[in-house]
């Protein structure tokens, strides 16, 4: 492996000898490297492959905006949740899930955390709130703070969301490109200065998380699943009683989205993005 990019000390971008990039982490695979150009092998844990251009400029973000510390906490936990629980999800998890403990880690320190108000799931989606629970200890052990246990529900949301719903074919013909991030990003963005809702210093990140999550479904409309994904119906009726304004703020996208694009996206994406909103509303 020859390497290309020090991210850290535990954590560098390589090409593989088959011209494939990946990050490597492993204690101290970044260490005194100098002018050399082969990694120690030897010190090699773990091998994460990117397959694209999104994915590189993804995991470049997250080492650059992240600090170290949470981003190997996300990474463990994700590993526990492949490992212990069988539970496959997204790639895109590790950025958003990085990105909200880097926020809530940050408020916690600064004495603003609020506990959310998000509705328990739990009966619903007993698998996720397993290893949200599991990943909260990870988290308050490891950074060493004390989150209070609604945080497992922020948690379970990101599991939820990223969970790769069954049927998804490993390989599908190449389908006509239906849409693409900028023109998705703008319908969300005129909505939501329609709704006078503007970035601050204090949603930020909530944004961020957002305009992510819309790369991604972008990604969904041009290649959908075998198996549409669903969410339980008293989830979505208990977040429109809870979140009415965004809600409301929801269809106009969505209607926007069925008119440009002709797609009628699922009644879990439509909560999903209920839930960014309500995010960004709150702060």
């Amino acid at each position: 492996m020859r390497l290309k990019k020090i991210f850290n000390n535990n954590s560098v971008l390589v090409v593989t000898e088959q011209g494939k990039e990946a990050i490597v982490f492993g204690n101290g695979v970044g260490f005194s490297q100098g002018k050399s150009k082969n990694i120690d092998t030897s010190k090699i844990q773990k091998i994460f492959y990117l397959n694209n251009k999104k994915d590189k400029e993804s995991f470049d973000y997250l080492f650059r905006n992240i600090p170290v510390e949470i981003v190997a906490v996300v990474f463990s936990i994700i590993d526990k949740a492949k490992k212990d629980y069988k539970f496959h999800v997204y790639d895109s998890i590790y950025l958003t899930l990085s990105e909200h403990i880097n926020g809530a880690y940050s408020l916690l320190k600064n004495n603003e955390y609020q506990e959310n108000q998000i509705p328990n799931f739990a009966k619903e989606y007993p698998l996720e709130y397993q290893i949200s629970s599991a990943a909260l200890n990870i988290i308050n052990h490891r950074l060493g703070v004390c989150f209070p246990k609604s945080e497992i529900r922020s948690l379970a949301l990101h599991f939820i969301n990223s969970k790769i719903p069954t049927g998804i074919p490993q390989k599908s013909k190449k389908k006509r490109r239906i849409s693409n991030n900028s023109k998705m990003i703008s319908i969300v963005m005129n909505v939501l200065d329609d709704n006078n809702i503007y970035q601050n210093a204090r949603n930020k990140n909530s944004f961020r998380r957002l305009l992510i999550h819309i790369q991604y479904l972008s990604n969904r409309i041009r290649h959908p699943p075998v198996k549409k994904e669903t969410i339980d119906k008293k989830i979505q009726t208990d977040l429109i009683m809870a979140y009415p304004k965004s809600f409301k703020i929801t269809q106009e996208i969505f209607q926007k989205f069925k008119a440009e694009f002709n797609c009628q996206l699922s009644e879990a994406e439509e909560t999903y993005f209920v839930i960014h909103i309500h995010q960004i509303l709150e702060q």
